[in-house]
């Protein structure tokens, strides 16, 4: 079964699937990854990853909301086919038997949809995307793949609309006058009037034609076609078409093919209106010579045209347009043309405004960089390269920004080796990465400092190739695509791992222990402990990785102790973590503890992780709840749930959780449990949301209410409600005018009303001041007034 590739199947299978409503695909196979000769191993390793996935991305504030929701539906479907179908999903016979099962259905499906695109768009062969998104969501239970299979049975292709001139370059007068003369000439275009017929040619992006004319279509042609014409008697209107072209658009350096375009496309756009269908335009273009591809590209292109064609834009106006749309420089290059005092003087002042802001922008951004805030300057920098889109300076800058540095770098032991585990940043997304990097006695200080242990984009490694026997620093550091490394974050770890996997045994009378321990161990130490006994019995070891011991009364119960020793560089023994493993008289199984217990918090949910112990099958969780004084819960799962659900899920809230983990195995005569594994996991930090309604009134001033809700009880919380006029959002109370600040207690939603300025563009914006509390915007929709 190939690796799970994250990138490749949000691109292929969740993308396709954006915006659309109604029921999913129901091609499970493509939908969850498996491939249909997987074995029931792989599939459960498979379904563990997608799901895994899944959670992650459907959380992920990096994601637009239209990825994240089908996240989601993919989240809700799961559970509604695991609640149907239970363990039947874990073997890979129900995964082969629905796909065939559906194989029938979906044909039928993909017969039909390829007779719609016949009927449709056969006579054209090209379907543009919107289309083909609105014939995806006809068909929503076929999978984007069979999609694609109906199409290439259809003959029909997918095309982008091309962008078409809209104006000749000449006077309206001027154009119609040379238009009557090419009809009167006898000939099908500029091209043939220049060049004699033509078996085909192509225009949309340069000029060639068979047979080949060098000059194509440019000022030195229109010279030889005069001076052909000149040399023949008769065939005045091709002369005076030559002379119109001559004299408008002739001069060196000129195209005309713009206007041959234009005046390929006169009639078809005419015939367009009046309501002819594609194979009338298809007919009246192919008479022209035009390559027949470029005519299919040309006709849908004009299907997709929406509105009249329209003089260009010029003066003020199109330097507003070109303001509003973040193209800063062409702005400031169009000021050269107005000729118009006032308009002048108002487009100046304009474009100075407008690159004011992005310079306090780019200055905001510096200032945030030097003070360590690499996020703030990425947000910063970001909304200046939006304002300026085509300044490449500003987008280089922005390239050279690193991301913000990972968060809670822990290093821990884990088998043989460390476990490096760390915390994403809010500005870090699906496409981060992260180089972990290893140096003997200190935390590396970049990314080429040390020994590379990995780079990806999972947020925790194992490093196996530790040595031991010293202290070892480790550092991460996060990029961005084709960006540059972040600051390091690290953490420093004496590596001396002790024995793990332990077991134990008793044959012939005797217990026998055997475990693994690290390469560089230069002995372990075993010593027993009797209950009630305060003296330890040493017990002889067997090639360091094993023991029997005969001596001991197997009826009784004890306790062995194993300590794993290293040698330091200087030369001095030292000792690992003593693992204590319990001999009873009934027979049970000796469980080690799980370990790497670790917790992630996602809004009041708490998702534990653990290694679990080879041959365990299920572990007890409890917890409590610093906001619910002694309450919390306990639960067991198996490692199966485990599995299926990424972790263990608990609603623990937003205060301080203390939790502990013990691995349990159940016997005929009782059951074992290990020694638990605990940690506490600090509150999360209060959150305040908040919602923008705007009320807007004929008569009299608008208004906006403003309703804001806290997911925990936040007392004496100022709130200040500021409008900014302009395009560029406040980022701090003074950045604006405060409509409204007052100390509120946010036990329950708050509802504010303020008035709303006349004058647009302006900002609406919120901004909270109390300790530790994390304030969350809705989407710019609701902030932002044009």
């Amino acid at each position: 079964m190939q690796p799970f590739d994250p990138k490749a199947y949000e691109r292929e299978v969740v993308r396709p699937l954006r915006g659309r409503s109604g029921r999913l695909p129901d091609d499970l196979l493509t939908r969850y990854a498996v491939e249909p000769g997987c074995s029931d191993a792989e599939l459960a390793q498979r379904l563990t990853q997608v799901r895994s996935h899944w959670n992650k991305s459907a959380q992920s504030t990096a994601k637009s909301s239209f990825t994240t929701s089908v996240y989601k539906a993919f989240l809700r479907e799961d559970e509604e086919l695991r609640r149907a179908h239970g363990d039947a999903m874990s073997g890979m016979s129900w995964w082969r038997n629905r796909n065939n099962d559906r194989a029938g259905a979906s044909k039928e499906q993909i017969d039909e949809l390829v007779g719609m695109l016949k009927a449709n768009f056969g006579e054209l062969g090209l379907i543009t995307p919107g289309q083909l998104a609105a014939m995806r969501e006809t068909f929503g239970q076929l999978a984007p793949a069979e999609v694609d299979q109906a199409l290439d049975k259809a003959g029909v292709q997918t095309a982008t609309p091309r962008e078409l001139p809209k104006i000749s370059g000449l006077s309206e007068t001027l154009f119609r006058r040379l238009k009557a003369l090419l009809g009167d000439a006898e000939v099908t275009g500029i091209p043939e009037l220049l060049h004699g017929k033509l078996e085909n040619y192509r225009l949309l992006v340069d000029f060639e034609s068979t047979p080949s004319f060098p000059t194509g279509l440019t000022a030195k042609a229109i010279q030889q076609a005069i001076d052909r014409e000149n040399r023949r008697s008769g065939n005045q209107a091709a002369r005076e078409a030559l002379g119109i072209l001559n004299t408008a658009v002739g001069k060196d350096g000129a195209d005309l093919r713009p206007v041959a375009l234009y005046h390929l496309l006169d009639d078809v756009r005419r015939l367009r209106e009046n309501g002819a269908p594609a194979s009338a335009l298809l007919k009246v273009l192919g008479r022209s010579g035009l390559d027949a591809g470029e005519v299919r590209q040309v006709v849908v292109s004009v299907l997709s045209e929406t509105g009249a064609t329209a003089p260009p834009v010029t003066g003020l106006q199109r330097v507003t347009e070109l303001l509003a749309d973040g193209q800063l420089i062409a702005a400031q290059q169009t000021l050269a043309a107005i000729t118009d005092a006032d308009e002048a003087t108002a487009a100046k002042a304009a474009v100075d405004r407008h690159a004011e802001q992005v310079r306090q922008l780019r200055e905001a951004a510096h200032r945030a960089l030097r003070g360590g805030a690499e996020g703030e300057a990425r947000r910063q920098l970001g909304e200046a390269a939006r304002l300026a889109a085509d300044d490449d300076a500003i987008a280089a800058e922005l390239r050279r920004i690193p991301l913000s540095p990972v968060d809670a770098v822990t290093a821990q032991p884990e088998g043989v080796g460390v476990r490096v585990s760390w915390r994403a940043k809010p500005d870090h997304d699906g496409g981060t990465r992260y180089r972990v990097m290893r140096r003997a006695g200190r935390i590396p200080g970049d990314a080429d400092d040390g020994d590379v242990v990995a780079e990806g984009g999972e947020t925790a490694v194992v490093d196996a190739a530790v040595a031991a026997g010293g202290s070892v620093g480790y550092a991460v550091f996060a990029a961005g695509d084709g960006g540059v490394w972040s600051r390091p974050v690290g953490a420093t770890i004496d590596v001396l791992p002790p024995v793990h996997k332990v077991r134990l045994a008793v044959r012939g009378g005797a217990v026998e222990g055997s475990w693994v321990v690290h390469r560089d161990a230069v002995g372990v130490d075993v010593r027993r402990r009797r209950d009630g006994e305060s003296a330890d019995v040493p017990v002889p070891t067997s090639g360091g990785t094993a023991f029997r011991d005969s001596t001991v009364d197997t009826d009784g119960d004890c306790t062995y102790l194993l300590t794993a020793r290293y040698r330091r560089p200087d030369g001095t023994e030292v000792s690992a973590e003593v693992v204590p493993v319990r001999h009873t008289a009934r027979v049970a199984a000796t469980l080690p503890p799980v370990t790497s217990l670790d917790a992630r918090r996602f809004g009041g949910e708490l998702v534990l992780s653990w290694v679990w112990p080879e041959d365990v099958r299920m572990a007890e969780v409890t917890w409590t709840n610093a906001l619910a004084g002694t309450g919390g819960g306990q639960l067991r799962l198996t490692r199966q749930q485990y599995q299926a659900d990424g972790g263990c899920r608990i609603g623990a809230g937003s205060g301080t959780v203390r939790a502990q983990v013990s691995a349990i195995a159940t016997a005929d005569n009782g059951e074992s449990r290990s020694l638990p594994a605990a940690l506490e996991v600090p509150g999360a930090p209060p959150q305040v949301s908040y919602r923008v309604e705007r009320q807007n009134r004929l008569f009299g001033t608008s208004t906006a209410r403003i309703v804001l809700t806290a997911d925990q009880p936040v007392p004496d919380c100022t709130v200040l409600v500021v409008v900014a006029p302009g395009r560029v959002m406040p980022l701090k109370p003074d950045d604006g005018q405060v409509l409204h600040r007052g100390v509120h207690d946010l036990r329950e939603p708050l509802e504010l009303t303020v008035e709303l300025p006349r004058r647009k563009p302006f900002w609406l914006r919120c901004f909270v001041h109390a300790a530790g509390i994390e304030l969350i915007d809705p989407p710019i929709s609701q902030l932002k007034v044009s």
